[in-house]
């Protein structure tokens, strides 16, 4: 499992939101982070499909009370790993000391472990939102977790 955030905030903390579907629970889970103070901002990633783009999750955020200083759109990454490289590169991201992933529980280890590979924050912790596990998505993201670390996208372990 990747490492839980703690529930206080330690200094200067950035969130990723990594696209999802377009129900919006990546985007409450960081909402209700900021909300309870342990976020300073919230970087929303990914060029999306379905309804789930950067732009959207964001513009949800803000309709949902995030300041709009508080908000960072990357809006080019089509991938996990583009999510985390390009939103590690944005100014506001790269100083940060510490980094929450936001995503759904099932894809939590790989973007963790892929955040851990492309990001140089010395805390990197992940506050998953809750989503029924099936063995499907276990299946799918083991798979996904051992492509990523054969193509050095992810640390290993």
């Amino acid at each position: 499992m990747p490492a839980p955030c703690a529930a206080t905030q330690h200094g200067d903390t950035t969130a990723i939101v990594l696209s999802g579907g377009p129900d919006y629970r990546r985007t409450k889970r960081a909402v209700g982070l900021y909300e309870a103070k342990q976020v300073d901002r919230i970087v929303f990633s990914g060029a999306g499909h379905g309804g789930d783009s950067a732009v959207r999750l964001a513009r949800e955020a803000v309709r949902l009370g995030v300041a709009q200083k508080d908000v960072i759109v990357e809006r080019a990454a089509r991938s996990t790993y583009e999510n985390l490289a390009n939103s590690c590169a944005l100014p506001g991201v790269r100083e940060a000391a510490r980094l929450v992933i936001v995503t759904d529980q099932h894809h939590s280890y790989r973007a963790y472990l892929t955040a851990r590979a492309q990001c140089r924050q010395p805390e990197i912790c992940s506050a998953p939102a809750p989503v029924p596990l099936t063995a499907q998505r276990r299946r799918s993201e083991a798979m996904k977790l051992f492509a990523y670390q054969l193509l050095g996208r992810a640390a290993w372990w």
